[in-house]
């Protein structure tokens, strides 16, 4: 009865899913026992006919008050012993677990492990071994929720709360924060991939990004983090306007501030406004809209992500038509040129669509083109090439649920032939 659990993957589950259907199915039980019984009594001894019957004078029963005592006493310690055996199961760690940090941050979760690797929005973990995750936050109060796995604990600013499980199946899983922590709260995801050992091994060690980034000069990190922690997405290099300022040229430019002062952009702002975004906001931009950096890029980071914006003097922006110009001549089809300007930094798609499954700032790519999706306003839609365009030129008409309305209008930066291009794309990523 009401069996509508979400798939069990961990060793906790059945165990979970036996006492909550347990529960469930003897409150359902009474409830239809007791207002069942309100219910026939109430017709069954209805006054009739205007006629007044004298009320019967009932004693009572020690038998019957014995019974709706003790049974319901009983019921309660069973359930109580069971959960409480359950839940101590539930605190207490294995040895060999491996652990791993999760720091949650409006609007994201950020996953590191032991041997220094990161990740955000992915958790990967290998079947059949218990997992540790010590859960903090760095701002409000979060709350990290596996369905799948049958855990949920709070992230608390300025201390560290732990769960742990142990997978038993391999697949992709949802991951949520169900304590509502502001505007995005519904988008803040990730995803928990439970593979092999062998194969989570590898990923582990896979340290082939990290050793690329250190033969990078500065600006050339930058770049790669400018991709990688999403800032194309809200940030052009081209002047254009977005969710937040162009970095274009923004070296030495004087900003007014939402406070009514200026300010002058130098390095030192520049590193306040990645580690603490909300301090000065340049006046016209929405508030509290870009996550804070600070403990998550090391100062040689900053100082990538620094040379790379000193960078942006306006010079790659010229160059870009005759770099565009050249693909556009090349021999490719409209998939491919598609993938051409889903991947080109002027665009930045890829900064909040991924291809992969995975949940970023907007909806994946994968498997989109037919794909039913439900809207912000209730009702649904399917994704063909009229939505997709309208998407692309007005993408506030439209929002699906669970995202904000966050992407930019391409009216004017992209005509028909791009548009076509883009779809044709989009119905290769399976």
């Amino acid at each position: 009865m009401f069996r509508f659990l979400p798939e069990p993957a961990s060793e906790f589950a059945p165990n979970i899913d036996w006492i909550n259907n347990l529960i469930t199915d003897l409150s359902v039980f009474f409830t239809v026992a007791i207002v069942g019984a309100m219910i026939y009594f109430a017709i069954r001894y209805r006054r009739r006919d205007g006629v007044d019957h004298a009320t019967p004078r009932i004693l009572g029963s020690h038998t019957l008050e014995a019974i709706w005592t003790v049974v319901p006493t009983l019921v309660c310690i069973f359930i109580a012993y069971w959960g409480i055996a359950y839940y101590r199961d539930m605190r207490t760690v294995p040895a060999d677990a491996i652990t791993i940090d999760v720091r949650g941050q409006k609007w994201k979760w950020d996953f590191e492990y032991s041997n220094g690797k990161k990740t955000t929005s992915e958790l990967v973990v290998p079947v059949n071994k218990p997992i540790k995750l010590v859960i903090s936050s760095r701002d409000v109060l979060h709350s990290f929720f596996l369905p799948s796995m049958r855990v949920k604990k709070d992230a608390v600013p300025g201390q560290y709360t732990y769960l742990w499980f142990r997978p038993i199946k391999e697949g992709v899983f949802q991951a949520f924060c169900t304590e509502y922590c502001g505007k995005d709260h519904s988008a803040m995801l990730a995803k928990l991939h439970v593979v092999s050992e062998a194969e989570f091994g590898r990923w582990l060690n896979d340290r082939s990004e990290e050793a690329l980034m250190a033969k990078l000069g500065p600006a050339e990190r930058g770049k790669a983090l400018f991709q990688q922690k999403g800032c194309n997405a809200c940030h052009s290099l081209d002047g254009s306007r977005l969710v937040g300022p162009s970095l274009m040229k923004l070296v030495g430019r004087t900003e007014k501030l939402s406070d009514g002062s200026e300010q002058v952009v130098d390095e030192n702002y520049i590193k306040e406004s990645i580690l603490d975004p909300n301090k000065k906001v340049v006046a016209t931009f929405p508030p509290n809209v870009m996550p804070a950096f600070a403990g998550q890029l090391s100062d040689e980071d900053v100082d990538g992500l620094i040379a790379f914006i000193r960078a942006q003097d306006g010079s790659a922006v010229a160059a870009a038509p005759k770099a565009e110009a050249a693909v556009n001549a090349a021999n490719m089809t409209p998939a491919q040129k598609g993938e051409h300007i889903y991947r080109d930094a002027a665009y930045a798609c890829f900064g909040c669509h991924s291809v992969d499954g995975s949940k970023v700032v907007g909806p994946t790519f994968k498997g989109v083109y037919g794909r039913q999706e439900k809207l912000t306003d209730g009702s649904s839609v399917t994704v063909d090439d009229a939505y997709i365009k309208n998407s692309i030129l007005n993408p506030g008409a439209q929002i699906v649920e669970g995202f904000a309305n966050m992407m930019p209008p391409f009216q004017g930066r992209l005509n028909d032939d791009d548009i076509k291009n883009i779809i044709e794309y989009l119905k290769t990523v399976k």
